[in-house]
C-alpha cells in the first residue's frame, strides 16, 4: 500500500491542549486521540489496519461534538473560524474517497458479470479490462488532485484541540487516498507476486501486508491488456475481485459513518459562531 507515513516523532511534538477544568470527556478524547496517533504512526500496508484506523477516527469524532460544547472550547471564535475553514476540505476528501471507491466497485462488478457469462478458460475480456484500467487512471488523477488540496490549517497552532483532530484526519485521508490510488507502476517483482497470488491462494495471506488489493487487481488486469491474454485463470481473477469488492464495501461503510460525523462537526462549529 502506498500510504502516507507521518513521522512518528511529529505526533509527540504537538501537545494536546485541553480545557484546564477537569471533565470526563477530555480524558476519553485524549485517550482516543493518543491511541489513534500511535496506530497511525506505526501503520503497515495491511488493509485491515487501515480499516481499523478509519474506525478509530470515526470513534474520535464521537467525542468531538461533546468537546465543542464545553464553554472553555467556545471562548475563542477566531480558533473556531480557522477550523471551520479547514472542515470543508475534510468533507470533500471523504466525499471524493467514497466516489472513487464506488467507481472502482462498478467497474469490478461489470467484469465479474462478464466472467459469470463465460465459463470457459478461453475468453477475451480485454475490452472490459481496458475500460477498468482507463477508469483507474482517471481515479488516480482525481486522487492526486485531492491529495494536493487537502491540508491541515494552522499546523503550528496546538492551543485548540480541533487542530489536533484535523491534523490526524488529514493524515488519515492521505493514507486512504494513497491506498486507493495504489502504486504508479508495476515492477517485474510485482508481476511475479500477482502470478503467485492468482495460482496459490495460500501465499495471498502471506503477501497481504505488502500489497494492497487494488494493486493486485490492477496488476492482473493490466497484464491481460499488455500481454493480450485470451486464456486466463478465471477463478483466480474472480477471487481477487471478490476480495477487492469486499474491501471497498467495508471502507465505504466506515466512510459513510465518518462523513456524517464530519458534517455534524461542521454544523456544530457554525452554530457556535452564530450564537
Amino acid at each position: 500500500m502506498a500510504s502516507s507515513q507521518m513521522n512518528k516523532a511529529s505526533y509527540h511534538t504537538r501537545s494536546i491542549s485541553l480545557p484546564s477544568t477537569s471533565h470526563p470527556i477530555t480524558a476519553q478524547f485524549d485517550q482516543q486521540l493518543t491511541k489513534l496517533r500511535s496506530s497511525q504512526a506505526a501503520s503497515t500496508s495491511s488493509s485491515l489496519s487501515l480499516s481499523q484506523r478509519l474506525t478509530g477516527l470515526t470513534e474520535l469524532y464521537v467525542f468531538v461534538d461533546e468537546m465543542l460544547q464545553l464553554p472553555s472550547n467556545q471562548q475563542s471564535l477566531s480558533r473556531i473560524q480557522a477550523v471551520l475553514d479547514g472542515s470543508v476540505n475534510l468533507i470533500d476528501a471523504c466525499s471524493t474517497s467514497r466516489d472513487v471507491l464506488q467507481q472502482s466497485k462498478q467497474r469490478l462488478q461489470h467484469i465479474q458479470s462478464v466472467l459469470r457469462r463465460r465459463i470457459s478458460g478461453e475468453l477475451n475480456i480485454t475490452k472490459e479490462v481496458a475500460e477498468y484500467v482507463k477508469a483507474r487512471k482517471t481515479i488516480k488523477k482525481v486522487v492526486k488532485k485531492c491529495l494536493k488540496n487537502i491540508k491541515s490549517d494552522n499546523p503550528n497552532a496546538s492551543e485548540f484541540f480541533m487542530n489536533d483532530v484535523q491534523e490526524i484526519t488529514v493524515d488519515m485521508f492521505k493514507s486512504l487516498l494513497s491506498y486507493i490510488s495504489g502504486t504508479k507502476s508495476q515492477s517485474k517483482k510485482s508481476w511475479s507476486l500477482v502470478t503467485k497470488l492468482i495460482n496459490k491462494s495460500s501465499e495471498k495471506e502471506e503477501s497481504a501486508a505488502q500489497t494492497s488489493e487494488f494493486d493486485v487487481v490492477d496488476a492482473t488486469l493490466e497484464s491481460i491488456v499488455c500481454q493480450k491474454k485470451t486464456r486466463v485463470n478465471i477463478d483466480g481473477i474472480r477471487n481477487q475481485m471478490v476480495n477487492l469488492e469486499s474491501e471497498i464495501e467495508q471502507l465505504d461503510e466506515i466512510l459513510e459513518c465518518l462523513f456524517r460525523h464530519l458534517v455534524k462537526t461542521r454544523s456544530t462549529l457554525l452554530n457556535i459562531l452564530s450564537n
